[in-house]
């Protein structure tokens, strides 16, 4: 059984008119599905249709369907979507978090072994 992978181009049948590839681009590239298919039906008249109607359909045939489980929640789905996009920014954006994670980390590990956190311990046990 494989896992699912947030980073891999998929078919989504559910949302898209033939196959779901034009739909299945759209959702991978973060833009809207219209503009996809516009694309795909200029540059088939342009470069030829018989070239791109047998290139949809073997691509249609080659992708996994979306899976439904495929991220936990909207959060999830948008941070995927934006590392696709640019994922030299989704690297120094995780940096920073875990720079600010790190820094809050510092700081309750430093208020967690002074004297100030024992002095106040010890008050609120008198209290109680």
């Amino acid at each position: 059984m494989t896992r699912n992978s947030a980073t891999k181009l998929y078919k989504n049948p559910r949302d898209g008119m033939f196959m779901g590839v034009c739909a299945g681009l759209a959702d991978y590239f973060g833009i809207n599905v219209t503009a996809v298919r516009l694309l795909i039906v200029f540059g088939a008249i342009f470069t030829g249709i018989g070239v791109f109607v047998i290139g949809y359909i073997i691509t249609g045939f080659v992708l996994d369907p979306k899976p439904a489980d495929l991220y936990e929640d909207e959060e999830e789905e948008t941070f995927w979507r934006e590392t696709r996009k640019a994922p030299e920014y989704s690297a120094a954006e995780l940096r920073r978090r875990f720079r600010d994670i790190e820094r809050r980390t510092t700081e309750m590990e430093s208020y967690m072994t002074s004297k100030r956190f024992r002095l106040e311990r010890e008050l609120k046990a008198l209290e109680d």
